[in-house]
């Protein structure tokens, strides 16, 4: 039997909201958004990277958003696919498709692979 899902919204909370003040030395959990979008994602702003998914690779591999920016793959392969980083973010399974938007709160570089195919590497590096 085959099984067809369709991701329509996720939303993961922010860990230790900070106020301009607050966050020194604080940690917070990137905020993860997936929706299904037949079309590929266009960024709305030099704040977004866009990395499109094809021929298991992501394209670009590596992109730099400043802190508040986000990061959204879209996925043109034929099967699903995550952006995964252990401790940090996870954009879910991305079917065919469909884009996630990771939003990026503190400074880092973020390396990152697809869980399904860990050969597929990435960096994203915020500041």
């Amino acid at each position: 039997m085959r099984h067809r899902y369709v991701l329509l919204a996720l939303v993961l909370p922010v860990v230790g909201a900070c106020s301009s003040n607050d966050n020194a030395g604080t940690a917070s959990t990137p905020q993860v958004t997936a929706a299904l979008s037949a079309t590929t994602s266009v960024p709305a702003s030099t704040d977004e990277a866009a990395v499109g998914i094809a021929d298991f690779k992501f394209m670009p591999p590596d992109v730099e958003v400043p802190i508040g920016g986000s990061v959204v793959w879209t996925n043109n392969d034929k099967q699903p696919h995550t952006a995964t980083s252990a401790g940090s973010f996870d954009a879910g399974a991305i079917q065919p498709g469909a884009s996630a938007t990771v939003a990026f709160r503190t400074a880092g570089t973020f390396t990152y692979i697809c869980s399904f195919h860990p050969f597929m590497t990435g960096t994203v590096t915020v500041g």
